[in-house]
C-alpha cells in the first residue's frame, strides 16, 4: 500500500513538471513575441518620426525660400518664384531635402497661387523583421494674394475700435487691439464727448492680433477689466495672438505688376515713365471722358480742368488693359440708385481719386494719391463675368465721408461694397456717429485704422436736427441702444473676392506659405 502510494505521488509530480515546464516555455515564447511586437512596433515608430522629419526639413527650406522675398531688403519676390518654380523652388528643395519628392500641382495652382504637392517615403529592416516602409504625403501653397484681402477689418500698425460697431469677419491688428465705449466725433465744428459702456463691439470673427501669447491682446480706455468681456457677450468673438505677422503689402510692386512694366520704376518717375511707353495716349479737349478703347491708353486732362478728368458715363467694354488717368480722377454719378453708374475697366489714378454718388464696379483701381468716397453708394456688378467688386489700393489717405445724417441705418443691403486699401502711415478715421455706413467687404490700412462707431436709433427729418454738440449728446444718451443691430456702422466681410480671376486680383511681393496636415498613403 505504501509503494502504492509513492507511485502516486512520483506520477503527480512528474506530471505537475511536465505542466509547469509547457508553462515555462509558453511563457517565454509569449515574452518572445511582445518583445518582437515591441520592436516591430518601435520601428514602425522610428519610420514614421522620420518620415515626418523628412517633410518638415523639406517645409523649413520652403520656409527660408519663401523668406527671400519679405523683409526690408528682400532678394526675391513671387514674380520671380512663380516664373520659374522648376529652379527656383523645386531644384533647390531637392538640395535641401533629398529624400523628398517635390510636384508641382498645376491643377490646384493658378497666376497668384502655386500648390506643391510634397511626398516622403522611408523604410527600414532590423535583423528578421518584416520590411517597414511609411509613406506620407503634404500640400503646401505658396500665395502671392495679398493678406489683407482675407480680413474685414484691420491695420499694419494698430486697430481702434471707440464706440460699438457691428462687424461680422476677421480683424487684424499689429499692436494690440484698442477698445473704447466713447466713439469721437465732431458736430458743427465742435467735438463731441459720448460714452456708452452697455453697448460694445459685436465682433462674429477672430481677432488676430500680432502679439507673444503672454503678452496683452487688448489695450481699454475705459473699460475694467479689460479682457474679452469687453465684447458684445451676444455672439462669439477669439481673441488670437498670431505668430504670424501680417505681410506687408508692397504698394509699388504692386502697381508696377498691373501695369506690366518692371518692377523697379519708382513711384515718383512713374508718369514720364508711362509717358515715354508706346501706349495709346490722348489730351482731353475738355472735362468729361467717353470710353476711347480697350487697349492700354493714357489719358492726360485738358489743360483746362485744373489737372483733373471727370467721368459721368458707363465704362463697361470688356478690357483687363489698364485706363491710366495722367491726374486726379473724379467718378461722378448723378444716376438713380437702381440704376447705378457702372465701371469694369481696370483703372490707374497718377493724382488724387474722388468717387461720389451711386456707382457699381467691377475692377481693381489704384490710385497714386489720396482716395476720397464723399457720400458714394458702391455696388459691385454681380453680372460681371471679370470681376464681382471694387477693389481700391490708395498711395495716401482714405475719407469715407456720408452724409446721410441721422438716418436710420441700412440692414438689408450695404450702400458699400468694396475692399479699401490705404498704404499711408498716418492714422485713417471712420465716423459712423451721426452718419451711417453699411460696407460689404473690407477696409485695411498700413498706418492705424480707428472706427468711430454709435449705436442707436437716431432717426430724424432735417428740420429736427439738434442744436449743437450738447444737444446732439443728450439726444444719443435718451436714443442709445444695446441692441447690436442698432449700430451705425456695420462691416460684413465678401468672401466672393477670392472668387475673382486671380490676374484682376492685386499682386503680393512677399509670398505667404500655407500647409496642409500631411497624410498617411497607403
Amino acid at each position: 500500500m505504501r509503494k502504492s502510494e509513492e507511485g502516486y505521488t512520483l506520477l503527480f509530480v512528474l506530471v505537475t513538471l511536465t505542466v509547469l515546464s509547457v508553462l515555462a516555455v509558453a511563457t517565454i515564447g509569449i515574452s518572445l513575441q511582445s518583445t518582437r511586437l515591441t520592436e516591430i512596433r518601435g520601428t514602425n515608430i522610428e519610420v514614421e518620426s522620420a518620415t515626418q522629419n523628412e517633410l518638415n526639413q523639406a517645409i523649413a527650406a520652403l520656409q527660408q525660400i519663401v523668406a527671400t522675398t519679405a523683409g526690408t531688403n528682400p532678394t526675391s519676390s513671387s514674380t520671380e518664384l512663380f516664373k520659374d518654380p522648376t529652379n527656383q523652388i523645386i531644384l533647390k528643395l531637392a538640395a535641401s531635402a533629398p529624400n523628398v519628392k517635390v510636384v508641382l500641382n498645376e491643377a490646384a495652382s493658378n497666376i497668384r497661387v502655386k500648390a506643391f504637392d510634397l511626398t516622403a517615403e522611408v523604410e527600414e529592416t532590423k535583423g528578421d523583421q518584416p520590411t517597414v516602409r511609411k509613406t506620407y504625403s503634404q500640400r503646401v501653397y505658396l500665395s502671392a494674394i495679398p493678406s489683407f484681402l482675407y480680413y474685414i477689418l484691420g491695420s499694419d500698425n494698430q486697430v481702434i475700435l471707440n464706440g460699438a460697431p457691428r462687424i461680422q469677419g476677421n480683424v487684424f491688428s499689429r499692436e494690440p487691439l484698442q477698445v473704447s465705449a466713447s466713439p469721437n466725433f465732431i458736430y458743427n465744428g465742435v467735438s463731441g464727448k459720448y460714452t456708452d459702456k452697455t453697448a460694445r463691439s459685436y465682433i462674429d470673427g477672430q481677432v488676430k492680433v500680432f502679439q507673444p501669447k503672454d503678452q496683452p491682446l487688448l489695450s481699454c480706455r475705459d473699460f475694467l477689466p479689460c479682457d474679452s468681456s469687453v465684447f458684445d457677450s451676444t455672439v462669439k468673438t477669439d481673441l488670437l495672438a498670431t505668430k504670424d505677422a501680417l505681410v506687408p503689402f508692397d504698394f509699388e510692386f504692386a502697381l508696377n505688376d498691373f501695369l506690366d512694366i518692371p518692377s523697379t520704376t519708382p513711384l515718383a518717375t512713374l508718369p514720364s515713365y508711362l509717358r515715354d511707353q508706346p501706349i495709346k495716349q490722348a489730351v482731353l479737349s475738355g472735362p468729361f471722358l467717353n470710353e476711347l478703347s480697350t487697349d492700354k491708353q493714357l489719358i492726360r486732362p485738358a489743360p483746362t480742368e485744373n489737372n483733373t478728368v471727370t467721368i459721368t458715363d458707363d465704362i463697361v467694354k470688356a478690357s483687363i488693359e489698364p485706363l491710366i488717368i495722367d491726374g486726379n480722377l473724379t467718378i461722378s454719378s448723378l444716376n438713380p440708385i437702381d440704376r447705378p453708374l457702372e465701371i469694369k475697366r481696370p483703372m490707374i489714378v497718377l493724382g488724387n481719386l474722388l468717387i461720389r454718388g451711386n456707382v457699381s464696379f467691377a475692377t481693381t483701381m489704384f490710385s497714386t494719391g489720396s482716395s476720397r468716397l464723399d457720400d458714394a453708394n458702391i455696388q459691385g456688378i454681380a453680372s460681371s463675368a471679370s470681376q464681382n467688386t471694387l477693389i481700391l489700393l490708395s498711395k495716401g489717405s482714405l475719407t469715407i465721408n456720408r452724409v446721410n445724417k441721422f438716418s436710420t441705418p441700412k440692414t438689408a443691403t450695404p450702400d458699400m461694397s468694396a475692399f479699401l486699401y490705404s498704404d499711408d502711415p498716418k492714422l485713417n478715421r471712420i465716423y459712423s456717429v451721426g452718419s451711417t455706413m453699411n460696407l460689404q467687404g473690407g477696409i485695411f490700412t498700413k498706418g492705424s485704422l480707428e472706427v468711430n462707431a454709435y449705436r442707436g436709433t437716431l432717426d430724424l427729418p432735417e428740420n429736427s436736427f439738434p442744436q449743437d454738440v450738447t444737444a446732439l449728446e443728450t439726444l444719443m444718451k435718451a436714443k442709445q441702444s444695446a441692441d447690436a443691430e442698432k449700430s451705425r456702422l456695420r462691416l460684413t466681410y465678401d468672401a466672393s473676392v477670392l472668387q475673382n480671376p486671380t490676374a484682376m486680383l492685386p499682386l503680393s511681393r512677399a509670398v505667404q506659405l500655407y500647409v496642409e496636415t500631411p497624410k498617411r498613403l497607403p
